[in-house]
């Protein structure tokens, strides 16, 4: 998709993503530490039918079982020498699953390598990570490449770099924490600062994702929009993560959550979705409150 006409489509109406893939992934079978990028590979049918649900949930833009497909996250899971394969696999899964109803964003997440002090990672290691993942994503008929999750901004520049590289639409999204001091990534890079250097950097859209419950989020969009030259984009958890006997679950309702989302869009952010804990009828309760919404604004 020409970058153009992506921001256009961005124009018409705020946009609503999809939600988590790990949590439908997990309830049909998959094994706990077992990569979700696997089932592309041993049970495609499941990760075409997550898609499937967020595209009949009303998601205007699907992401790829890629977060973990880059060659470092791949190697871990003894997929280091196919990535091309893993990507191209996930986008035609996407594709399949959204029949033309909805974009596909290829989706690359952190590289799991660290710089120095704390790890011996170097720039251009992320950079060639992130070069073959995005390609691959591009040749495989990928929309736009969306960025998420990065909590070091010397990380995420580089997959910014990488993905325009592909001239595809670049969306690129960090985690924030909230702290007394406002909000930071756990490297300490501050909210707006790095969304800025994003936008500066060639992202089409920037924004925030994982971490935080959606109420924190609303406040994050609040501080951020009217701040940035390009589109704002956010994606809140489900909630608080809780341990339980039967596995992590999350304190939000559905319509807590559309609630929230909708703010969101009222605030200015013209994409949102779900994270960690969402589900299609997360999606699915927010594009009924979203239309409502905007019925009410043209009327």
């Amino acid at each position: 998709m020409e970058r153009e006409a992506f921001l256009a489509y961005l124009t018409e109406k705020p946009r609503l993503l999809d939600g988590g893939m790990g949590s439908l992934l997990i309830a049909a079978g998959l094994e706990p530490g077992r990569a979700p990028e696997r089932w592309l590979l041993d049970r495609p049918e499941s990760v075409r039918a997550a898609h499937a649900a967020y595209v009949e949930a009303g998601s205007d833009i699907i992401q790829t079982n890629t977060f973990g497909a880059s060659p470092p996250k791949l190697s871990a899971s003894g997929l280091g020498s196919r990535c091309a394969d893993v990507n191209a696999l996930a986008v035609t899964i996407a594709k399949e699953a959204a029949g033309g109803r909805a974009l596909v964003a290829g989706d690359l997440g952190p590289t799991g390598l660290l710089r120095p002090p704390v790890g011996r990672a170097s720039d251009a290691e992320f950079l060639r990570a992130f070069e073959e993942q995005a390609s691959a994503l591009a040749d495989a008929g990928a929309d736009l490449l969306s960025i998420e999750t990065m909590f070091d901004l010397s990380e995420a520049l580089a997959a910014v770099k990488a993905a325009r590289e592909t001239g595809l639409p670049v969306a690129a999204s960090m985690t924030f924490e909230k702290r007394k001091r406002g909000f930071f990534t756990i490297m300490g890079d501050p909210l707006v600062p790095s969304l800025k250097s994003l936008a500066d950097a060639g992202a089409d859209v920037v924004g925030f994702n994982c971490s935080v419950t959606s109420e924190v989020m609303l406040e994050m969009v609040r501080e951020a929009a009217g701040t940035l030259s390009v589109p704002l984009m956010a994606q809140p958890n489900a909630g608080q993560p809780r341990q339980g006997p039967d596995g992590i679950t999350y304190g939000a309702s559905p319509d807590l959550f559309a609630r929230d989302l909708t703010a969101m869009v009222l605030a200015g952010a013209r994409i949102v979705g779900g994270c960690c804990g969402t589900d299609p009828a997360f999606i699915g309760t927010t594009r009924a409150a979203l239309n409502v919404a905007l019925l009410k604004a043209h009327a």
